[in-house]
Order: structure tokens, then C-alpha cells, then sequence
């Protein structure tokens, strides 16, 4: 499953499209259907069954390769919809960013303690669940089959999908086996609107569940990757979701 939470916090970062698509003529009558697409993608990471209930912790690198920056992150996400994400970059120090189930939030040295708000928590609070992940419909009403296209050498089933809030983002199934190749959007930030490319690479599978491992987030001309090293599933307690200090002070009031 590629991991909606990991994919909000990149968005902190106020990343811009560095790559686009490169389309592949295609007749429209010989586009797949995007439910089957859905389907398809959903049966090849394991099933939705297999994410229910399930609370996880994620560890691995964070790198800025432009930057020349290199560090790590622990990602928890505890079921249904809270999620917290701390990265340690040497010389910059912690970014934080997570979601209560109702307040989003992030912490950075560059910018401090800010709630979010509008749009940027709307696209969190849809983001920060497993619904989101499979691209259930209750989370994702819309969906279409656009073109074929191709990222990254690899050809995939470009769909355009609506979300319950009414913006829209694009998914590409790969024609071979069916897994997620790429996830263009606009991403809402502090910096206002971001366009973002997504592309999915080294599916590994953990207890049953099939994700990619190694995640390139293209944007302003820079390059975030992270890579899964190591994923838990079990029990998540509150501390380990709750957000710091700083964070709350602000809740608070």
C-alpha cells in the first residue's frame, strides 16, 4: 500500500513538479476501465481486508540528494485516520508533521509550530486514512481513465481521480502488474497551491502487504526520497501519535 500520510508530509515541504507524464497515444475505447484499475491495484498489494484495523510504524531514510541531505524518519499511523511523522536531518534538526483525527499540524525549524488550515488540512484529514490508500469511494467518488502514459520508462494507466472535497489528483496503474506507479496532485501549503509528482518504486511485501519501498517526490527542481526500511504492525499507543509540546500549546489556545 503506498502510504497517504507519507505522501501528506512530503507535501509539507512545499514541493513543486520537476517531471511530467509522457503520453502515449491510446484510442479512447481501448482505455481499461479505472474501477477495474482500482480493483486490480487494490487484489495486488493484498486485499483491502488485509488493511483493517491495522496500526503501523515505519522507519527509514530521508534523503535530499540536491542538498546533499541525508537522514531518518519514523512514520506512525494508527487506524483509522491519525498518523504522526518525525524526520531528523543533521544540520537542520526534527521535521515533524501528523494529523489528531481532527487537528493538522507540523513543526519545523525553519517555520515553528503551525496548525493547519482551509485547504491544506482538508487535503491531511483525506489523506490521512486507509480509505485514502485504497481509493475507496466513499473517500474518492470519482474516477477516470484517461490515458496511457508512461514515468519513469514504465507504461501505466493514467486516472484522473475526484475526491470527496472536490479537488482532483492522478494515479498511474502499471499496465503489468497492475501496482502504482506514479501520483501527480496539487498539494495545498503555507506557500499556497504545489503541484507534485509522486513515482513508487521496489514494492517489497510486510505481513501480507504489498508497498513500495523507495519513494521519489519531484518538485522545484529538487528530489525527496524516502526508503522503507523496516515496517511494524501492532499496537500504537497514544504518546506515540500524540503531537508535541509546541503543538499543543497551540491547540490549546
Amino acid at each position: 500500500m503506498t502510504n497517504p500520510a507519507t505522501r501528506a508530509f512530503l507535501a509539507t515541504c512545499t514541493l513543486a513538479v520537476a517531471g511530467i507524464a509522457a503520453p502515449i497515444p491510446t484510442l479512447a475505447q481501448d482505455l481499461p476501465d479505472a474501477n477495474t484499475l482500482i480493483a486490480d491495484y487494490v487484489a495486488a498489494i493484498g486485499g483491502a481486508e488485509r488493511y483493517g484495523g491495522q496500526s503501523s510504524v515505519v522507519r527509514g531514510t530521508f534523503s535530499m540528494p540536491a542538498m546533499g541531505m541525508e537522514g531518518s524518519f519514523v512514520l506512525v499511523q494508527r487506524y483509522p485516520d491519525q498518523m504522526r511523522m518525525d524526520v531528523s536531518l543533521p544540520g537542520v534538526g526534527e521535521i515533524q508533521s501528523g494529523y489528531t483525527g481532527e487537528v493538522g499540524w507540523s513543526l519545523n525549524p525553519m517555520v515553528g509550530a503551525q496548525l493547519m488550515d482551509g485547504a491544506e488540512l482538508e487535503q491531511m484529514r483525506e489523506q490521512s486514512s486507509v480509505a485514502a490508500s485504497l481509493r475507496d469511494p466513499a473517500v474518492v467518488p470519482g474516477r477516470e481513465t484517461v490515458e496511457r502514459a508512461e514515468f519513469g520508462g514504465e507504461a501505466c494507466w493514467r486516472v484522473r481521480l475526484t475526491w470527496a472535497s472536490g479537488r482532483e489528483s492522478h494515479d498511474c496503474y502499471s499496465v503489468d502488474t497492475g501496482l502504482l506507479v506514479a501520483s501527480e496532485s496539487v498539494q495545498a501549503s503555507p506557500m499556497g497551491d504545489v503541484p507534485s509528482v509522486t513515482l513508487f518504486r521496489d514494492y517489497r511485501e510486510f505481513d501480507g502487504r504489498r508497498m513500495p519501498t523507495r519513494m521519489i517526490q519531484s518538485a522545484m527542481g529538487q528530489e525527496q526520497v524516502m526508503v522503507i526500511e523496516t515496517v511494524d504492525y501492532g499496537e500504537v499507543s497514544d504518546d506515540q501519535v500524540a503531537p508535541p509540546q509546541q503543538i499543543r500549546a497551540l491547540i490549546d489556545g
